[in-house]
């Protein structure tokens, strides 16, 4: 596609080189390298010794945070949080001494998902620091001893935008400028004087979140600074600003994708952009100086949903794909090879090896080769988790993680380094244990597989405390995900040699109810020996999050011997009447309800108790709640008036007028419609995830016309959630009556800083340090409808109980 181009006299000279750093020296000065794209060509230890080992020659336990580290001059700088301040920090680079710190800003908290601490990694030229702090403050330090040479603020200074999670764009150095993506009106890019901080030019109008620009340079030793924003990708001269070319991209994305989006150059006059979380695109540059053209060549799937920024390297590009590493071929855009090994993590390419720092905290250096992943030496480096790029410099590699700093030495060894292992065996005072230990000495194990296969009466294979989740039959590579491991995660199973059974086992509590689901060779696969079936909203395909705003999504569900299965969904005896309406809110809209009717309601004078149900939709679509509260009413609650009010919370747009909708329309319009006990204590605002935080909301807001809450699960994520733990007055000024209950295995990333069972938790003490008492707490179970389904006589009986109690 060819949008729009920017006349230049030395387009036609300028021949785009895919590796840039084969020249430069050993330093690792800024994010990613010299230029920002993550490689060198330089020759090391890793292509003259025939067998290499890793060792930490030092290590730091500091503060929290994303920024990655860089080397230069003898020393290594990073930012990261020390409780009180984001600050930035020197170190010696043989024996790790810190040198030096100085406090940029106070501390950026984390806050939906994200850690606490900086995003961006700052950049070492000429002997000083640059380094920007997510609210904005970028300034210039003296690498000797941290000495402030200049500070600007983007947000105060430049009017720049702070994106959601703090500015974390990293600098690169460029014709003596210092050159960030801005993000202000008509300043998507901006660079200042690498001396005195004075803004030298400004240029584009695209918008910008967590972007980071890259320098390619030409066989004639030019330079050009490369961008992409939220719309568009420009090719500029550093010196000036001027516009060399300029297009628009077609990206798009929630979090990976177009808002961390960083190009790579990919040979001559072709740049892969990873634009989308579920799909990559190669475009070529065509044309002559006077009508360039930004085409596509190919879009793939093949690289998706990562945040670790690809690189080239002979005519491929290496990736992670969800988590598993890719190579793929740069001109078809066709995959080569994916593995499970080493894991998810971040990586650079150093003399055509690849160097992974993987989220869990290991180290992992392989060739960088079309045959397979092959891997030369691996390291467990902590337990922390790692979210950055590492440096390299000098045979040896420097990786910040969440919470550490370490320098690995690259050695010369007689034999490789051996992998990191992974460990699933059953306990062996287990069945299955000992089923394993007895096939191990058994002749022909295929036969002994089959016939345990088929003496099984269910699958997975559940012990008093102990699940065995089996798979017997075609494919590779195999792994389990789902409720009990969190989104974006899956475990591997293991193959059992001279067999095509694979497994993997855990502990887990007698009582516990899960949705899981098989990856057979990167797809996935329902588990094809259990008839149990059920769907999520909550994950979609490579286990992504789609928080209710996908389609259905199949999963397998087992439960352990102890759990109870829920007896309200049997063909009821009688059943109530829905009647619909639509009310209208303060701004004209219309928010349509459905009111449920118990049985009986017309043959009596009767005046009844209310439970509103907010994202009532999808209660009675997904939740089943009618069938429940035809079988529920008489026996466990008495007869009450549900109204399923069928708005669905947005988390990334929360409707500020819906608690006053609520209070003020819907409540008065169900008292005058029906016969309702018009009393707070008849009351119940009632959710299951957003809509659950979303019914503690509109009660407490509820101008006391609300006395009973009850949610399942209630999500504390994103704007609809924010400041929540403030909305409820102590208990002595809001008399309430409560359900809280959530799963042990509720929505989480155990990679990510987001748990939801973590938020209900936190928020329960919350509760009882106001003075609240409630009912239900945390269950061994897992997220969604297939969870909250199962108690819904606790959450009603707890607010409605029985008359004769």
């Amino acid at each position: 596609m060819s949008l729009m181009t920017r006349n230049h006299p030395l387009l036609v000279a300028f021949i785009f080189v895919a590796t840039t750093t084969a020249t430069l020296a050993a330093d690792w000065p800024g994010f990613r390298g010299h230029d920002g794209q993550g490689t060198t060509n330089e020759t090391t230890i890793l292509s003259t010794a025939p067998n290499i080992s890793l060792r930490i020659r030092w290590m730091h336990e500091l503060g929290s945070g994303y920024s990655g580290a860089v080397v230069a001059d003898g020393r290594v700088v990073t930012i990261f949080s020390d409780g009180k301040d984001d600050v930035v920090a020197a170190f010696d680079n043989d024996t790790g001494r810190e040198l030096w710190r100085f406090a940029l800003d106070k501390t950026y908290e984390g806050h939906d998902g994200s850690h606490t601490g900086a995003i961006s990694t700052p950049l070492v030229a000429n002997a000083t620091v640059y380094a920007l702090a997510p609210r904005g403050r970028f300034v210039a330090l003296k690498l000797a001893d941290g000495a402030l040479v200049w500070s600007t603020d983007l947000a105060g200074d430049h009017h720049a935008r702070k994106p959601h999670y703090g500015f974390g764009t990293s600098p690169i150095h460029a014709n003596g400028l210092i050159v960030i993506q801005l993000g202000a009106e008509n300043a998507s890019l901006a660079a200042f004087d690498a001396k005195t901080g004075e803004k030298r030019w400004t240029r584009g109008s695209d918008g910008v979140q967590y972007q980071s620009p890259i320098v390619q340079r030409s066989e004639n030793g030019s330079s050009r600074v490369i961008a992409t924003g939220n719309r568009k990708i420009l090719a500029l001269n550093p010196s000036k600003g001027d516009v060399v070319w300029e297009h628009e991209h077609g990206g798009r994305g929630m979090s990976r994708g177009v808002p961390s989006l960083t190009p790579v150059s990919a040979g001559k006059r072709r740049f892969f952009l990873a634009l989308n979380d579920d799909s990559s695109t190669m475009f070529t540059l065509d044309g002559e100086a006077t009508a360039t053209s930004f085409n596509q060549k190919w879009n793939s799937n093949a690289i998706r949903n990562s945040f670790n920024i690809p690189v080239y390297h002979d005519e491929h590009i290496y990736a992670f794909s969800s988590r598993f590493l890719t190579c793929v071929n740069a001109d078809t855009g066709d995959s080569v090879w994916k593995s499970r090994d080493p894991g998810d993590g971040f990586f650079i390419l150093v003399d055509g090896h690849l160097i992974i720092a993987t989220k869990e905290g290991s180290l992992h250096i392989a060739d960088a080769t079309t045959t397979g992943y092959e891997e030369r030496a691996a390291l467990k480096l902590f337990d922390d988790l790692s979210w950055s790029h590492p440096a390299f410099s000098d045979n040896a590699v420097y990786l910040k993680g969440v919470n550490h700093l370490v320098r690995v030495d690259i050695t010369r060894d007689s034999t490789a380094t051996p992998s990191v292992a992974r460990s699933d065996v059953p306990a062996t005072n287990s069945e299955f244990g000992a089923f394993l230990k007895k096939l191990a000495s058994t002749g022909d194990k295929q036969a002994v597989v089959d016939q345990f296969i088929a003496a099984q009466k269910l699958f997975p294979v559940v012990e008093k405390n102990r699940v065995h989740f089996i798979y017997s039959g075609e494919g590779t590579d195999l792994a389990v995900a789902g409720d009990l491991f969190g989104a974006r995660q899956e475990k591997p199973m293991t193959r059992v040699a001279g067999t095509n059974l694979f497994y993997h086992s855990m502990p887990l509590e007698s009582d516990a109810r899960a949705n899981y689901i098989f990856m057979r060779d990167y797809t996935e696969i329902l588990d094809p020996r259990n008839d149990r079936k059920t769907t999520t909203n909550m994950v979609g395909p490579d286990m992504e999050l789609s928080f209710g705003f996908g389609g259905d999504f199949p999963m397998s569900w087992f439960a352990m011997p102890d759990w109870k299965a829920p007896n309200y969904f049997a063909e009821p005896k009688s059943t109530g009447r829905i009647i619909s309406h639509e009310i209208e809110t303060a701004t004209s809209a219309k928010i349509p309800v459905d009111v449920y009717l118990p049985a009986g309601y017309d043959d009596s004078d009767n005046r009844y108790p209310v439970a509103y149900v907010h994202g009532g939709q999808a209660a009675i679509t997904k939740g089943g709640f009618i069938r429940a509260l035809d079988n529920l009413t008489g026996r466990e609650i008495p007869p009450i008036i549900v109204v399923f009010i069928k708005h669905q919370p947005n988390m990334f747009a929360p409707d500020t007028q819906y608690p006053e909708f609520f209070t003020r329309g819907l409540i008065p319009f169900i008292d005058k419609t029906f016969r309702t006990q018009a009393t707070p204590e008849s009351r119940a605002s009632i959710g299951q995830g957003f809509a659950g935080a979303l019914a503690i909301k509109c009660a407490a807001a509820g101008e006391g016309k609300v006395a009973r809450v009850g949610c399942q699960s209630p999500f504390f994520f994103g704007p609809v959630t924010r400041g929540f733990f403030d909305y409820l007055a102590p208990r002595g000024k809001t008399p309430m009556t409560i359900y809280l209950e959530w799963g042990k295995y509720d929505l989480r990333n155990p990679h990510e800083n987001w748990d939801m069972a973590r938020g209900s938790r936190e928020f329960a003490k919350s509760l009882a340090d106001k003075g609240y008492k409630y009912r239900g707490g945390e269950v061994h179970d897992g997220t969604d409808w297939p969870s909250w389904r199962n108690r819904y006589d606790a959450l009603f009986s707890a607010l409605f109980p029985p008359q004769n109690r």
